[in-house]
């Protein structure tokens, strides 16, 4: 529905090892209309190319769970790659977390946790861990910055030697079935400049997807004393932020 490109300048090109994006969730979304059970919003929090694989990473508000409390509407979090199915490249919580396989939208793995996310503010770390003969090993975690906790999400092996090139993105984003925008739950989310290898983005490009153009209840801005892009969708939302370049002072 809405959506940023990040560009980090000389970073595109030579790459970096860590990312950290800090975000606050502003409200907890209600569940959609009960015609739509397995509809959910996903805040993609960080999407790249490492080693020339993609990857994405963010939170979900109505992950369906194989491990206890089992069944749907958990909020948790989802760490994916793509162009492998072997899941022997991943690691995951033994209790909370799970792992999954599937060529649905190309031949990917990844890892979820359930995590009880609500308003408040967080950071989301991906980081190189470790390299074995699987590869280099990059993680990520979830800190509440309020209550200074961290928890692991997963783990996911690229090829040895690995970095994050070229530009990030972030998108709120509506999936299951297709749903009228009036049923979409009102959800704001905003994003401080992501940091790459400990560096802001030069500069931001703001937008709304060509796919849900229609879902004109969404909003994005970016506020420059906050330094903070907000991402507003579902509900009452008036659309008022223009799509355009953004070049961060």
């Amino acid at each position: 529905m809405t959506y940023t490109w990040w560009s980090w300048g000389p970073l595109d090109k030579t790459g970096y090892r860590e990312l950290e994006v800090e975000f606050t969730i502003h409200n907890n979304p209600e569940p959609f209309p009960e015609d739509n059970p397995f509809n959910g919003l996903y805040m993609m929090l960080g999407w790249g190319k490492l080693a020339g694989h993609s990857f994405y990473f963010g939170i979900q508000s109505n992950m369906t769970s194989p491990v206890s409390p089992y069944g749907g509407f958990n909020h948790g979090i989802l760490f994916s790659r793509w162009d492998t199915r072997d899941l022997a490249l991943a690691r995951w919580h033994e209790t909370e977390g799970w792992s999954q396989s599937s060529g649905l939208e190309g031949d990917f793995i990844g890892v979820r946790r359930l995590y009880d996310w609500g308003p408040g503010d967080y950071r989301l770390r991906l980081a190189s861990e470790e390299t074995t003969d699987e590869g280099e090993w990059y993680g990520l975690w979830i800190t509440d910055i309020e209550d200074d906790e961290t928890t692991w999400i997963g783990s996911l092996a690229f090829p040895a030697e690995s970095a994050i090139y070229g530009n990030g993105y972030s998108t709120m984003e509506v999936y299951g079935e297709p749903v009228h925008p009036e049923d979409i739950p009102y959800w704001h989310v905003s994003i401080k400049l992501p940091k790459a290898d400990g560096r802001e983005p030069e500069m931001v490009y703001l937008g709304y997807s060509q796919f849900t153009d229609q879902v004109s209840n969404s909003d994005i801005q970016y506020d420059a004393d906050e330094r903070r892009v907000h991402m507003k969708a579902g509900g009452p939302t008036e659309r008022i932020g223009q799509a355009g370049d953004v070049y961060i002072r």
